[in-house]
């Protein structure tokens, strides 16, 4: 049978008596500075989770995720202004046309980001993705002469867009 632990004060709150001790270094952690962990009750300084380094993005990153996710996207905009220009009228093939044109676009574009940043992951290079393909539509709208009104009125673009967001977003994710 194992003896209870003696009660001592906590080294963060001299004034609290405590019981408890940190699973990794025994420290005496009282219950408002305790953090509770997948392996167990910690103390702060054990508790700190560092941030996976797939999530870790610094500037070289973020610039090299631009620089790819643009040099793929805004010619995939030129494509989609030859291929399929805003007419602001869409039938369910231009639908499923735009289903196959954004998943394609998306994935193409996150993962020219995925590799150029060095297999970085998260929001930010998520956004740059999203980022990406709004300049890609940009594009289209300005190489076929349409105005915005129009572009917004395009369900098959809008719906390309859509699905290349959802596609890139959860390869990024």
């Amino acid at each position: 049978m194992t003896s209870p632990s003696p009660i001592v004060a906590c080294p963060r709150h001299p004034s609290v008596e405590t019981a408890l001790t940190c699973g990794r270094c025994e420290t005496p952690i009282c219950p408002q500075c305790l953090v509770h962990t997948p392996g167990g009750i910690r103390c702060p300084d054990c508790a700190k989770m560092k941030r996976l380094p797939m999530y870790t993005v610094g500037a070289s990153h973020i610039a090299r995720a631009v620089g790819a996710g643009l040099a793929v996207a805004l010619p995939l905009g030129f494509l989609g202004a030859i291929i399929l220009p805003p007419t602001g009228r869409a039938s369910f093939f231009m639908l499923f046309f735009a289903l196959l044109m954004g998943t394609g676009a998306g994935t193409l574009v996150a993962e020219a980001i995925y590799r150029a940043s060095g297999g970085k992951r998260g929001p930010i290079i998520m956004g740059i993705a999203v980022a990406s393909l709004v300049a890609a539509w940009g594009v289209r709208l300005v190489i076929s002469g349409a105005s915005i009104e129009l572009g917004l009125r395009d369900l098959a673009g809008l719906a390309i867009v859509g699905f290349a967001v959802v596609a890139a977003s959860n390869r990024l994710r």
